[in-house]
C-alpha cells in the first residue's frame, strides 16, 4: 500500500451535520475544515456506493501528495500505512441537532436560541441500521454523540442499544448531564461506551451563569449515578468537562471546587477545554496568549496528577499550552 499522509476520518469517517454529511467535524485548524460528502442532506436514503466513491476521491489524491488545503494545519494527519484496501465506517459522529436543555453563553446556538430551539433534524437510525445491514461498519473506531443534547432525541436511547448491540465498541456521548440517560449507563456497564459531562463550573452560581438553567444539583446527581455505574476502577468512561471561558470562570477557587465535585462523585476522568471563539480570535489576529490564561492551564494540569485524575486535553486547550510543554 505504501505510506501516504491522510486521516482516519477520511479513510473511515463520517459527520453527521443537521443539513449535510461531511468527512469530520473538525474546523479549528488552518484549512477550515468542510469535506462535503453530501449537501442539502435532510435524511433521506444514500447511494453508499457514492458515499464510498468519493472518499476514494479524496484517498487517491492523499497517496499522489494532493492533501486537500481545507485539511491544512489539521493535528489528525498523519504519514503511514493506510489499511484503503477495503471500503468499510468505524468513525461516526452524530451531530445533526441543536435542541438542547441548556443555553450554554459560549454555545453557536445562544445568539439566536429559539430559532435553533424549532430547527428540525433528522433520524438517523434508517441510515446507521442500512450501513450495519451492508456489513460496511467495522469495529475498532469510535462513534461520537455531540449536537445539541443527545440525551433529549426521540431515537437517542433506540439507537445506542442499537450500535451496542452491534459490535460498536468505542461510543463517547457528550451531554449536558441534566437528563438520565438508561441507555448511557449501559454502555458505561458494557465498557463500551463514555460519558463527557458538561460542567464548566464548580458553584451552582457559575452553572446558572453558564448554562442559564439552574440544574446544578441534578448534574451532580446524574454525573455521581453515571460514576457508579462503572464496572472497572481503570477505565475512565465517566468524564465532567470544564470549558474556560476567560474573565469568567477563570479562577482557581471555581476550578478547585470542580476538581472537588469529581473527587466526591467519583469522577476519575476530566477534561479541559478553552472557549472556541476565544482561541479563534487569538489565532486570527495572532495575539500574545494570556500569561494568566497559560499559569491557570498549568495548575489545572499539576492539580490533576495531585488528585490523580485523568487529564484529556481538547483541541483548544491544547493549541493554547503547545509550545510551552505543560503536558
Amino acid at each position: 500500500m505504501g505510506e501516504y499522509t491522510s486521516c482516519h476520518w477520511i479513510q473511515h469517517g463520517l459527520n453527521f451535520e443537521n443539513d449535510h454529511i461531511e468527512m469530520c467535524c473538525l474546523c479549528c485548524h488552518k484549512g477550515g475544515g468542510r469535506l462535503y460528502i453530501k449537501e442539502n442532506y435532510h435524511g433521506k436514503n444514500v447511494n453508499w456506493n457514492e458515499i464510498f466513491k468519493l472518499k476514494q476521491k479524496f484517498i487517491d489524491e492523499n497517496k499522489q501528495g494532493i492533501v486537500d488545503k481545507r485539511c491544512e494545519g489539521c493535528f489528525n494527519l498523519y504519514n503511514k500505512s493506510w489499511d484503503d484496501d477495503e471500503q468499510f465506517i468505524n468513525y461516526i459522529h452524530f451531530n445533526h441537532w441543536t435542541n438542547c436543555n441548556s443555553d450554554c453563553i459560549y454555545c453557536y446556538t445562544s445568539w439566536d436560541k429559539e430559532n435553533y430551539q424549532k430547527k428540525p433534524h433528522y433520524n438517523v437510525m434508517p441510515i446507521i441500521k442500512e450501513l450495519f445491514k451492508k456489513k460496511q461498519f467495522r469495529p475498532g473506531g469510535e462513534i461520537t454523540f455531540a449536537g445539541g443534547e443527545p440525551t433529549i432525541l426521540k431515537e437517542f436511547e433506540e439507537l445506542v442499544n442499537f450500535l451496542l448491540k452491534h459490535g460498536a465498541d468505542r461510543i463517547t456521548v457528550h451531554s449536558s448531564g441534566i437528563k438520565y440517560s438508561k441507555a448511557i449507563e449501559n454502555g458505561i456497564k458494557s465498557k463500551k461506551l463514555s460519558v463527557c459531562l458538561s460542567a464548566d463550573a464548580g458553584t451552582r452560581e457559575m452553572f446558572k451563569r453558564i448554562k442559564r438553567v439552574d440544574k446544578f444539583d441534578k448534574f451532580w446527581e446524574n454525573t455521581k449515578k453515571y460514576a457508579k455505574a462503572q464496572a472497572d476502577d481503570s477505565i475512565y468512561n465517566v468524564e465532567t468537562k470544564f470549558i474556560l471561558i476567560p474573565e469568567v470562570n477563570t479562577t482557581k477557587d471555581e476550578i478547585d471546587k470542580w476538581l472537588d465535585l469529581n473527587i466526591q462523585s467519583g469522577v476519575k476522568s476530566i477534561v479541559i477545554d478553552i472557549e472556541n471563539d476565544f482561541c479563534r480570535d487569538l489565532r486570527a489576529k495572532n495575539l500574545e496568549k494570556p500569561k494568566y490564561l497559560v499559569d491557570l492551564c498549568a495548575y489545572i494540569i499539576q492539580k490533576a496528577k495531585e488528585l490523580n485524575l485523568n487529564l484529556v486535553d481538547y483541541n483548544n486547550f491544547r493549541y493554547l499550552v503547545s509550545e510551552y510543554e505543560l503536558m
